[in-house]
């Protein structure tokens, strides 16, 4: 599993072989959250300060959490690249 981040007792990851759309998992020991690219939500438990920070735009000089998702989705979902 691509691991992204973690902190606090949370972790961001991306599964292989999973369906679109392109999404993270969010991991807590309360519960855990889908987020997708555009920004939708699944939550089920997460505390929602984890869920708005990986779903909200980049701090400027950033780099946008979107685009770590989706580099690391590719990543882990392309056949030719495993």
């Amino acid at each position: 599993m691509g691991r992204i981040h973690s902190g606090n007792g949370w972790i961001i990851k991306v599964q292989a072989n999973k369906h679109p759309p392109i999404h993270a998992h969010v991991l807590h020991p309360n519960g855990k959250a889908t987020v997708t690219l555009a920004g939708e939500v699944a939550n089920a438990g997460v505390p929602r300060t984890v869920v708005a920070r990986w779903s909200s735009p980049p701090a400027p000089g950033s780099v946008a959490h979107a685009e770590i998702v989706e580099a690391e989705w590719q990543r882990m979902n392309n056949p030719r690249r495993r």
